[in-house]
């Protein structure tokens, strides 16, 4: 079988996806649910890697599920942020971090799938109400990338240095993640409830986040570029998926007629953005041409003299329906869901790790997946130069650009049109 799971099996799955409780993470139950959507997120990166068609993703849009996925990224959160720090005060070091790590990658499991479905507007359509929750968690996991970094373990590392320092590698590559929801949040504006608007740019203030974030280039170390979740070699020039995430975001933000409606250029966002012309470099612009537009626009800024105002205050501010009903059901008693939770998260007893183990094993295989890697780079089918856009029809070929793709469709069109 060329996947891992057959149709009739993903239908079951999604169907039955139900938002967990946070006082079960961890127990044998929920280990069941992980290894499910565990399953659910590598089937849909090998449906979307060979471009066949996406179970997953039409499975999630008709039973209407992904804002439980929404629910369980915020729940994790929640819990890592909360009741894991509890946890490590009632044992300090822990032997064994198993089943806590398993809920620590939950939390990743959960948005890498997002950011598969989530390239397709009917998935942004059928998130409801649960696209503010999913705004305000894609917007501080990306923060936190100007704060974590990943790091390789030493091997006098004790129970409790492991976990935390799995915690943050995780963070990280879930705020790279992050980066791609939110363009795509962005980019699906119109098609989202009227407050998700006004989140992105009044109370999460993304074009400033992301400005910080460029200046702050969180997927550059030592030489090396982020990449498809690991640290790959670079020559200093290549741009990477995450930075043209971002890019391709304060492009479409600031160069949206709605922008001038809902995001004021006071005197200080002024200066934060005209640090992105040093950024705008030649090599830059002719890897991302549609970059042009928006030093074009920044240009315009920078001799503007009459700045506005600054905006008035929101009067009514929309309530995080998910992060909400996740801190009722726990009533503010971390402590006591921590005490709840020690002989399962830290458990001790081999005959009910193995069993979780053996839970977890399959769906953490990763030999049928290398047969299905996602290249790490892509080319324009036009120009030949690095790209990092699809064509949303057939989602076979790839452009570096908007020109580019135009200038091609006399060459592809009957291909992709033999696709319907």
């Amino acid at each position: 079988m060329d996947g891992v799971l057959l149709p009739t099996e993903i239908e079951f799955y999604v169907s039955t996806m139900t938002p967990q409780d946070i006082h079960a993470a961890g127990s044998k139950h929920w280990l069941e649910w992980h290894q499910r959507l565990q399953k659910l997120n590598q089937q849909a990166l090998i449906e979307a890697s060979q471009a066949r068609e996406e179970h997953v993703k039409e499975s999630l849009v008709t039973f209407g599920k992904a804002p439980v996925l929404v629910h369980e990224a915020v729940l994790v959160d929640v819990w890592k942020h909360k009741v894991l720090p509890q946890l490590l005060k009632l044992d300090p070091n822990p032997r064994n971090t198993f089943v806590a790590y398993s809920i620590l990658y939950h939390e990743a499991v959960c948005v890498a799938l997002l950011e598969l479905v989530m390239y397709h507007a009917n998935c942004c359509d059928s998130l409801g109400d649960a696209a503010a929750d999913l705004l305000d968690y894609a917007c501080g996991s990306a923060a936190r990338l100007l704060s974590v970094a990943q790091s390789d373990g030493g091997t006098s590392e004790t129970g409790a240095q492991e976990l935390l320092r799995q915690r943050d590698n995780l963070a990280f590559d879930v705020g790279i993640r992050s980066l791609s929801i939110v363009r795509y949040v962005a980019e699906f504006l119109e098609r989202l409830p009227l407050n998700v608007c006004s989140r992105i740019y009044d109370t999460s203030d993304v074009p400033m986040l992301f400005v910080q974030l460029l200046l702050a280039r969180p997927w550059v170390r030592d030489g090396k570029l982020y990449s498809a979740g690991k640290w790959t070699s670079w020559d200093g020039e290549a741009l990477g998926q995450a930075e043209a995430q971002v890019w391709l975001t304060l492009r479409h933000l600031l160069l949206d007629p709605a922008c001038q409606n809902h995001y004021t250029i006071t005197e200080s966002r002024r200066a934060q953005l005209l640090k992105l012309m040093m950024l705008l470099t030649p090599v830059l612009l002719d890897q991302l041409s549609p970059l042009i537009e928006l030093k074009q626009w920044l240009s315009h800024v920078s001799v503007t003299e009459q700045v506005a105002k600054s905006p008035k205050p929101i009067l009514l501010e929309t309530v995080l329906e998910i992060k909400e009903k996740i801190l009722q059901q726990s009533g503010g008693k971390w402590k006591k869901i921590a005490k709840e939770q020690l002989p399962v998260v830290f458990c001790n007893d081999q005959k009910t790790l193995m069993e979780a183990a053996q839970t977890l094993s399959e769906a953490y295989n990763t030999d049928l997946l290398e047969k299905f890697e996602v290249k790490k780079k892509s080319t324009c089918e036009q120009c030949g130069k690095n790209a990092i856009q699809r064509c949303s029809h057939c989602k076979k070929v790839w452009y570096c650009s908007r020109s580019c793709q135009v200038t091609h469709w006399p060459q592809h069109k009957e291909a992709c049109n033999k696709t319907q």
